[in-house]
Formats: C-alpha cells, structure tokens, sequence
C-alpha cells in the first residue's frame, strides 16, 4: 500500500443507516419484476447473466439458483466475454439479466445493446436510475433512491441482491416451481441482515485484525458464497485496499492452491448450509491439520431467527455479500486507509 486515502486507524464506521430501507426500496420492485418475467413473449432458451466486476460476482448466487432448479440453460459471463464472444445463441428466445450497480459500467451496457439487436429480451438492474442501462433499455428495475440522495455500499448490496433473487424466484414460477414460501422470507430479509451483522461485528474486526498486515490472503468458499468471497477479495481488498488476496473454490484449492499453505498462511473460509458444504468440510478438515491461522465465517453460526432451516441456505448469500461490507469497514479501520481511495480507477484513461 503506497498511495490512498490515509485518515489513520480508528474506530471502523457503524453499519449503515440506510440497510433496511435500501433492501425495503429493492422488495417493493417485487411484484414488477414478476410481472416482467411472467409476460415474456417465450420461454428463454437460454439466459445469460451479465455484468463486470463486484456486479460479475455478485450474480453469483442467482446462477446457483437457476442451476440447481431450473431446466433453462444459464451462463454468468463477464460483460466483455459475452461481447467479444457474441454467443451464436443468442436469439429472440434468449433472456439476458444484466447487472451494474452504477448504470455506467460501458462494457456491461454494450454488451445488453449488442443482445437487444439480436433479437434478445434484456433485463436490466442498477441502483442508478439516470444512468445509460437505467435509460436505455425497456425493462430495468431500479430501487427508489435514499431520501438524502446517497446509498452506502452496503445497502446497494443487499438491494441489488434481492432484486436479483426476485428475478431468479420469477423464473422458477415460469418453470411450474412452488415460489411462495421463498417470496415470503424474502419479506423478513432486511431485519434478518441486520440482526446477523450485529453478530458478526466482533468476528469481523478480528478478521480485519488478522490480515490487516498479511502480505498474501486467500478467501475459500463454494456454491453460491463463491461470489461474497470474489467481492471481498477483488472488490474490497484488491481494488479498495491495493492489497494481495486470492478467492480459491473450495474443490480447486485442491488442485494446486493447497501446495501453497503453510503455518504462516493467513485464511478465510465462507462455508454455507447449500449443497456445497462438503466442500467446505472439506476443506476445513485439511486447513485444521497443516495450516496457521484460519478465520471460518460459517453460515450455521447465524441465528437467523425465524427463517426456516430448510430455506436458511437461500438466504445466506445475501447476508455474505452483506458481511464482506463489515470484514472491510473494520479492515479500512485497521489499516487506516479509505475505501475510496483508488489508484487508477477513474483516474486515468484505461
């Protein structure tokens, strides 16, 4: 860490303000988003989820969603990829879900323009209601903006990944799959998140703590907490930290990462209550046997009071894209550097 915004170490910033309003503005977009998906001219043949950088990752779980349940091939591609590719399927019958937080990531609105012209019906999502996906296309869905004309981070999070797990919920009714008690603990989300940072807050300072001077961190996780771990790695330590870290799933680790490990390694594993878990089990039976320090955020952990065990796992994506937020602001404090500083993004001409 050379350049960057130093304010000094400090006290990391409480959670947002604006979490359960965000995610309350996200679910009042429900019933459109439905109506959107139900009055498609065709079934998709094909859908493809599209987006760059933290909105790459960050359809990470809706993917998982649509893979374990939904017989209509899906394939998360970066924004680029799917332009430069141009996939030959891609025709009337395909539905492409496109995600950018700003509204202005360029890569991601040329790859949508470039679908619409195929034939492609679009499904647009951003927070930015002025920006060119929130104003270039017919079907986008923004949550109304904050009172104060700011939304944090975090409560961007969790309202772009309602809407997302709304869409996701619409498809499988398309698909003749009973929706109805996941549409309803969707509902409880925003006070669930809230309740379960408050009890993440000691482990996330401690984490922060333990790799705040680490010269490499690897984040392991599976199934659809692989996008909260690529978020915090790429999004929070790498681009808003300038430090080395690494996001390994959690099989692939044992492909050659695991070489690596040592007892000065420095290690976070994301495991969920999803199908996956054996891979995270996995993974934890090698890393308690030859590896130093390891930090486990574990999904059974959470209380989550009043979500149904069997639905747990459908929440819990939500409430990791949620927690990388607090594992940053507390690493942010730590280091004493911003989260705003950046190098050269938006700095200079790349």
């Amino acid at each position: 860490m050379t350049d960057g915004i130093y304010v000094g170490t400090r006290e990391a910033t409480p959670i947002p303000q604006d979490l359960i309003p965000s995610q309350e503005k996200a679910l009042a977009l429900a019933d459109r988003i439905g109506e959107a998906i139900a009055g498609l001219p065709m079934a998709p043949k094909r859908i493809f989820l599209v987006g760059s950088g933290g909105s790459y990752v960050g359809l990470v779980p809706l993917q998982y969603l649509l893979d374990t349940e939904s017989s209509t091939p899906t394939l998360r591609i970066n924004s680029d990829e799917f332009f430069y590719r141009k996939p030959a399927s891609v025709g009337s019958d395909t539905l492409l879900i496109a995600l950018s937080g700003t509204g202005n990531t360029a890569e991601t609105v040329r790859a949508a323009q470039w679908a619409v012209e195929q034939g492609a019906t679009v499904l647009a999502f951003t927070l930015k209601p002025e920006s060119l996906l929130g104003t270039k296309f017919d079907n986008v869905f923004v949550p109304e903006p904050e009172d104060n004309g700011q939304r944090s981070q975090l409560g961007g999070l969790a309202a772009s990944q309602l809407m997302l797990q709304f869409a996701g919920l619409a498809l499988l009714r398309r698909d003749g799959i009973d929706t109805s008690a996941r549409e309803s603990v969707l509902l409880q989300v925003p006070e669930k998140i809230l309740a379960a940072l408050e009890e993440f807050e000691p482990k996330a300072e401690l984490i922060a703590g333990a790799i705040k001077e680490a010269p490499m961190t690897y984040v392991l996780a599976s199934g659809p907490l692989y996008g909260a771990a690529l978020t915090f790695t790429m999004c929070f330590m790498q681009e808003m930290q300038w430090m080395h870290a690494a996001t390994v799933n959690s099989n692939e680790f044992f492909q050659g990462p695991f070489e690596v490990v040592d007892k000065n390694s420095k290690i976070v594993v994301f495991l969920g209550e999803d199908k996956t878990r054996p891979m995270g089990e996995r993974v934890r039976t090698f890393l308690d046997t030859y590896a130093g320090e390891v930090h486990y955020v574990d999904a059974e952990d959470f209380t989550l009071s009043g979500i149904p065990a069997e639905l747990r796992a459908f929440v819990s994506p939500i409430v990791y894209h949620a927690l990388t937020t607090r594992i940053a602001a507390h690493l942010s404090a730590a280091t004493g550097y911003e989260l705003d500083g950046r190098r050269y993004m938006w700095q200079v001409e790349y």
